[in-house]
């Protein structure tokens, strides 16, 4: 039996913005004419416009694709049409702008993604697309005319390179290049590990939060490490064992700094495992997964996985069925 092959949406978006990037200046060339600067310069911002559809955070990427195969028509038939890039990269933008419609609508249509631990990163990145849309919005607006002089074009040129080479960066280092590297590094990982600041109310002395600290850290390695939280029956006095601490200390360090008891900290990353299990092989039955990532049964896998994603395995599961295409 041939074996299928999976293609990735997200490839095929940037493969489309190459597309957007390259059709103006190889259709001037057909024509007979140099490609000038204002058509460098009109098919980098085609470009930018598809590759600020690529989702953040845990949008599915069906949708991006679907707006991005948009966004190329327009192009490609502007183009064609032999029109100008005025008349046809405003369409464009009206593709991408009612994405970002669309996307706060099913943001915001569902409370559950809002108050998730990873709402503070969804929402950097989501500024960060929005503020290079405005960007590339301000180009168009600027694009010279057919009647404007020569250095016009040649004054937008390095400013849409410059903004297509950001969204590039952007796309392949997984960074939004909106805060500094240090900043981005140190959110991500205290959304990796769940942790949060100590808060006021909790009354402990420096030297205490200090300890406590440095114990979280070895307790995020050793559940990072040796996944141990994948045995049905692992429990606190196993986890104390493995960090040299006593289960009362480690028991209230976990609540202080995760915000979580033992039960829901173990569940954040038996979640955390499925979702990796998940996007790997979409055919996963429930009970088989429940089972390879520690739940006793589907029940409490069920009520762990809506507690901290804001819906069902289930529907997360058919929604990364959707985002793939198989041949």
């Amino acid at each position: 039996m041939k074996k299928k092959v999976k293609i990735s949406l997200h490839r095929c978006i940037c493969t489309i913005s190459g597309c957007c990037l390259a059709l103006p200046p190889a259709a001037a060339l057909c024509a007979g004419g140099p490609a000038g600067p204002g058509t460098w310069a009109a098919g980098l911002l085609a470009a930018c416009a598809v590759l600020l559809l690529l989702p953040v955070a845990d949008e599915g990427v069906a949708l991006s694709f679907r707006f991005a195969l948009g966004a190329l028509a327009v192009c490609a038939a502007g183009v064609l049409a032999g029109l100008s890039p005025r008349a046809w990269l405003p369409g464009v933008l009206a593709v991408q702008g009612a994405f970002l419609v669309l996307r706060s609508v099913l943001l915001y249509s569902r409370l559950g993604p809002l108050f998730r631990q990873f709402a503070l990163w969804h929402g950097i990145e989501n500024h960060a697309r929005n503020s290079y849309s405005l960007a590339l919005y301000l180009l168009v607006a600027a694009f010279p005319g057919t009647e404007a002089p020569a250095w016009a074009g040649w004054a937008l040129l390095p400013l849409a390179a410059v903004l297509y080479v950001l969204l590039a960066v952007r796309e392949s280092s997984g960074r939004t290049l909106f805060l500094s590297r240090a900043k981005e590094l140190e959110i991500k990982n205290l959304l990796k590990g769940n942790l949060r600041p100590v808060p006021p109310q909790a009354g402990q002395k420096d030297e205490d939060v200090k300890k406590m600290s440095h114990l979280y850290e070895r307790v995020v390695d050793v559940m990072e490490q040796k996944r141990p939280y994948l045995d049905p029956d692992f429990n606190l006095m196993d986890l104390a064992s493995a960090t040299f601490t006593n289960k009362s200390y480690l028991s209230r360090t976990i609540n202080i700094l995760s915000g979580r008891n033992f039960c829901q900290f173990v569940n954040y990353y038996r979640v955390q495992y499925a979702l990796e299990l998940m996007r790997k092989d979409h055919s996963l039955k429930m009970i088989n997964l429940a089972m390879m990532c520690g739940f006793h049964s589907t029940v409490s896998f069920n009520m762990a996985f809506k507690l901290n994603m804001g819906e069902t395995p289930t529907v997360y599961l058919e929604r990364l069925r959707e985002d793939s295409l198989l041949k």
